[in-house]
């Protein structure tokens, strides 16, 4: 039911019945949003919220709970429904659940932004994280197969991206990523000036550090996100 009232409002929908089914389609896609039933067939809605809270992807995904206990619910999480768009009862209002996610969808520009980095460096990889802060969700990946396989299943805001790695050169990622995606390029090999066209900052490791990638990631966010900001103001 709760699924015809998503396609009704447009949305395509994935059913999991368990946490298991959840956790694993939440690693494979990216989602606009959750709902929740806090009674899953003998498991806890309420620990799946927190294993996807404690997730490295989709951790910060917004959730409707609905539930015949939402209120039970409401009390039991207290003040760690951190990311909860509203507690619906059953059976479910529509008007409340379209309320919800038009909610979602406005909101969806202020969403964290999420990087790639590609890098084999452990090193690297913790200072750059350790950079960027807490305002943007970073995955990483050593390897091209790795990288191959993370553009696979997610879409990033921006790509880090270093050339020599252990199975390849870091540039033959460049088809695999949508023409949106943007790309600095860091790295202690040469680098092709011929790539401006698809690659927006170019950095060699001998002449700047993870801090100042780190920062140049952050004004690239800031003007990328006013520019959508524009676009949707424009469109109203």
């Amino acid at each position: 039911m709760i699924a015809a009232l998503l396609d009704a409002e447009g949305f395509s929908s994935d059913v999991a019945p368990d946490i298991d089914t959840a956790m694993a389609l939440l690693r494979s896609r990216d989602y606009v949003a959750l709902t929740l039933d806090i009674r899953l067939a003998g498991e806890s809605g309420i620990k799946l919220f927190h294993d996807i809270r404690a997730s490295p992807v989709n951790s910060d995904i917004s959730v409707i709970v609905i539930s015949a206990v939402a209120d039970e619910a409401k009390r039991s999480l207290n003040g760690t429904a951190v990311g909860i768009v509203d507690w619906l009862e059953k059976p479910v209002d529509s008007k409340r659940l379209h309320a919800a996610l038009s909610k979602i969808v406005a909101g969806k520009v202020e969403r964290r932004p999420r990087i790639l980095h590609v890098e084999d460096d452990e090193g690297v990889l913790a200072v750059m994280s350790a950079g960027l802060g807490p305002d943007v969700l970073i995955a990483s990946a050593k390897t091209l197969q790795e990288a191959r396989r993370a553009v696979a299943k997610h879409r990033f805001d921006l790509v880090i991206l270093d050339i020599a790695l252990p199975d390849g050169s870091g540039l033959d990622l460049l088809i695999d990523l949508p023409q949106e995606t943007r790309v600095i390029v860091f790295s202690a090999a040469e680098m092709d000036e011929k790539l401006g066209d698809r690659v927006q900052a170019m950095m060699t490791k001998t002449r700047a550090s993870e801090i100042d990638v780190a920062k140049l990631v952050r004004r690239m966010l800031v003007a990328s996100r006013n520019a959508a900001k524009s676009t949707a103001q424009a469109g109203e």
